[in-house]
């Protein structure tokens, strides 16, 4: 069966489905026989270990899901090791909400199946055991969302776009801030390197916290990657909506994060709903609906939840921005 079957069988969208286009099943999903500890060493809690144990893709009870697993599995082993091209990357859609547990947890078999070729990568680069550790704990961390977010467990349910980078050895966590290599692409090819800066939703956004886990990066990657040195480090996130400066207050936390970039212009999305998803989904850790939010069921006990519902009630919209770090070269 090839991919794209399998999922426009388990439900998949038809937008959904192009982003399994040219994926190719190959040996299908080898699932490491270590793997319980595996999962136990990329942080997922007992109960989610015991699940996941229990929803593990079998080939002949479950063609679909395995076909599918096998398939994203194939991308992470195909791109083990490279850095994030300037084309970008499209992150894995989330499943469909009737999927099974099996498909639920399909993502994560996919993920775990190259742990053992990305710890041999980490090793090779010289990387400590206690970044890579953080580093895989986005399956634990992500699990513990979907669970709190859903109710239900697995990682399906959502967008992974993180964790597929992390697994493949281009995105790295190291205190406060995670780090994707990515390439620099002019007209006329890779012209460099820089270093894409993420927020992990694990607690306040601590502005020393957040130097020094810029400084920690800047030193560690020119060990780890001399042939890639760092031209720029970008950051594209909810965080950095000027908008938030209306409603928060000037030393918080937020506004003096967005302080230290640079802001790119604005190009506005196609679907002017897109931030609102966004921050709601990252920002305030709620189920995203497939039409717009009921405004009177999100919680008003902090600043970003209720700035979140004013603006919205202004027929405003929220913007997932750009920013250059300043200082730095």
């Amino acid at each position: 069966m090839d991919v794209l079957t399998a999922a426009e069988r388990v439900g998949f969208s038809e937008r959904a489905r192009t982003r399994f286009q040219g994926l190719e099943v190959a040996d299908g999903l080898r699932i490491p026989e270590d793997a319980e500890a595996l999962i136990e060493y990329c942080g997922v809690s007992p109960t989610d270990r015991e699940q996941m144990l229990a929803a593990r893709p079998d080939q002949d009870k479950d063609p679909e899901w395995w076909t599918i697993a096998s398939a994203l599995a194939g991308e992470i082993e195909r791109d083990m090791g490279l850095a994030l091209p300037s084309t970008g990357f499209r992150g894995w859609p989330a499943v469909p909400q009737d999927a099974s547990t099996v498909g639920l947890f399909a993502n994560a078999w996919a993920l775990l199946a190259n742990l053992p070729r990305l710890l041999e990568l980490h090793a090779e680069r010289g990387v400590p055991d206690s970044v890579t550790r953080a580093t895989v704990s986005a399956l634990g961390g992500v699990m513990a969302t979907h669970r709190h977010v859903f109710g239900r467990p697995g990682v399906g349910l959502m967008p992974l776009w993180g964790p597929p980078l992390r697994f493949r050895g281009a995105d790295y966590e190291i205190g406060r801030h995670d780090f994707t290599r990515a390439q620099l692409g002019l007209g006329d090819g890779v012209s460099g390197y820089l270093l894409m800066i993420h927020i992990p939703p694990s607690g306040p956004l601590d502005v020393h916290e957040s130097e020094e886990s810029v400084a920690a990066a800047v030193e560690s990657f020119k060990r780890w990657y001399p042939e890639e040195p760092v031209h720029a480090f970008v950051c594209h996130s909810w965080l950095l909506d000027p908008q938030l400066a209306e409603y928060l207050r000037p030393d918080s936390n937020i506004i003096r994060f967005q302080q230290r970039f640079d802001l790119l212009p604005l190009l506005p999305p196609e679907d002017p709903a897109e931030g609102d998803r966004e921050l709601m989904r990252l920002g305030l850790q709620l189920p995203v609906p497939d039409g717009a939010p009921d405004l009177d069921s999100i919680p008003q006990d902090t600043s970003l939840q209720r700035a979140f519902v004013s603006h919205l009630r202004a027929g405003r919209h929220w913007y997932g921005r750009t920013g250059m770090l300043k200082g730095w070269s």
